[in-house]
């Protein structure tokens, strides 16, 4: 047998970002670079790699304020939003506190697809082209979508629809077995449907717009 890497679904865990929670100490913020990706001081934070926060009350780089992002720890009072540029963004002058993302386990699921975003071709054939010729446009960043065992009293599946029903952001981490690392995606419900039949289970199915690339982590 080739000694390759693999993991099975039997063992992967997968949660859905269910609610925020201010953390205890309130969490504060005193610097924010002009960087890609954006740097975040905060002294003593409790935060580790794969933590989603929303942050407010930030004053001078207020774009920042109420979105939703993944953190990469880089040290006790350090760490970076994943894929937030701010290098164009105002200045940060003070304050900022967050809020703490909390992930409940969905024992229900029973497939998960993330599929990336294509690049679209802009046509740029002109009278001295010999052949047809393209530009690449800029990518999305896809959909994940996930199948279920449906029922809409669970409470992950409440909090779901109440995401859907607000237009707010949600998040899926993904953790393989046999220490093969942390996939976190966030994005918002785009589609969702339930089906049954005879002799059959209700299921669901949920597809994500992906709002930024795939956060991974060992």
């Amino acid at each position: 047998m080739a000694a390759g890497q693999r993991f099975k679904w039997t063992g992967t865990v997968i949660a859905i970002l269910t609610a925020f929670a201010i953390d205890s100490p309130a969490n504060a913020i005193t610097a924010i670079t002009k960087a890609n990706p954006a740097v975040v001081t905060d002294a003593g934070h409790n935060l580790v790699d794969g933590s989603v926060i929303k942050p407010s009350g930030i004053v001078g780089m207020t774009e920042l304020n109420g979105g939703t992002y993944v953190v990469n720890v880089l040290s006790s009072s350090t760490y970076e939003l994943v894929g937030v540029d701010s290098t164009e963004y105002n200045a940060y002058v003070s304050g900022g506190t967050y809020t703490i993302g909390s992930f409940s386990n969905w024992c229900e699921l029973t497939n998960y697809n993330r599929t990336g975003g294509s690049s679209p071709e802009i046509p740029a054939t002109t009278i001295c082209s010999t052949a047809a010729e393209f530009e690449i446009g800029l990518p999305d960043f896809g959909t994940t979508q996930v199948d279920f065992n449906f029922a809409p009293q669970q409470s992950v599946q409440v909090a779901l629809k109440a995401a859907q029903a607000a237009g707010s952001i949600v998040g899926i981490k993904v953790v393989l077995p046999n220490s093969g690392g942390t996939m976190i995606q966030l994005g918002y419900i785009q589609q969702t449907s339930e089906q049954a039949g005879n002799g059959g289970l209700w299921t669901g199915s949920l597809t994500l717009r992906n709002t930024g690339s795939r956060a991974d982590f060992a």
